[in-house]
C-alpha cells in the first residue's frame, strides 16, 4: 500500500472528489482550480492549488517508481524549511536528488528562475542536501521540476542552468497521464485509503 506524507491529505476541502472521475490532467486541474476557491478565508487559493499540486506529484512519483522518463523514486516530500526544495528522491542512477514543484494555472507559461525562484533548488539542494549538478555526465539529473506550466524557459534552461535540470510539464503529464485508466483508478484508491487512515 503506498502511504502519502504531504499533509495536504488532512486539510484538503474534499480529497477524494479531485480524483474521482478523473482521467486526465485538464480535469484534475479543472477541479483543483474549483475547490481552491472553496474557503479561500480558511485556505489561501494559491496555497491550496500548491499543496494540492505538491501531494499530486507524490503521489505521481509512488506510481511511477521505475519510469525512466521521470527518474525519481523513493521520493519524500518537504514540508517545512522551504527554501527551494519540496521533495527529495533517488535518481535513476542511484544518488540522492531534489524535487521543486511549481502549479501555474497558465499551462502555457515557460518559468523562469527568477521570476519562478527556481534558483533556489540550486541553492537548497546544494547548502541543506548536498546534492550538486553532475556536469560530467550530460544524461544523470540530480535536479527535478514537475510543473503545471510548459516546461522551462530557453535561456533558464540552456544557459542558467546548463540543462542539468530536468523539468516534467504539463505536456508531459498529458502524455502519461491521460486516459491512463489505470493510473487514476489507482490514484483513487491510495487516496481514499489515505483519507480513512
Amino acid at each position: 500500500m503506498i502511504l502519502l506524507e504531504h499533509n495536504f491529505k488532512t486539510k484538503a476541502h474534499d480529497l477524494v472528489a479531485l480524483f474521482t472521475g478523473t482521467n486526465k490532467m485538464s480535469t484534475f486541474v479543472r477541479k483543483l482550480e474549483a475547490q481552491a476557491l472553496k474557503d479561500v478565508d480558511r485556505y489561501d487559493r494559491d496555497k491550496y492549488v500548491g499543496d494540492a499540486f505538491e501531494l499530486f506529484v507524490e503521489l505521481f512519483l509512488k506510481l511511477h517508481p521505475t519510469d525512466n522518463r521521470v527518474g525519481v523514486y523513493n521520493y519524500e516530500p518537504i514540508q517545512e524549511n522551504d527554501n527551494g526544495v519540496d521533495g527529495i528522491g533517488v535518481n535513476i542512477k542511484g544518488q540522492k536528488s531534489v524535487v521543486q514543484i511549481k502549479y501555474r494555472a497558465n499551462n502555457q507559461q515557460l518559468l523562469t528562475a527568477n521570476t519562478d525562484h527556481l534558483s533556489n533548488m540550486i541553492t537548497d539542494g546544494m547548502l541543506s542536501h548536498g546534492v550538486v549538478a553532475d556536469m560530467a555526465d550530460m544524461t544523470n539529473y540530480r535536479h527535478f521540476v514537475f510543473t503545471t506550466a510548459e516546461g522551462l524557459h530557453y535561456y533558464t534552461n540552456d544557459e542558467m542552468f546548463k540543462s542539468k535540470v530536468k523539468c516534467i510539464g504539463y505536456k508531459d503529464f498529458r502524455s502519461m497521464l491521460d486516459n491512463n485508466d489505470i493510473f487514476w483508478k489507482t490514484a483513487l484508491e491510495t487516496i481514499e485509503n489515505c483519507v480513512e487512515t
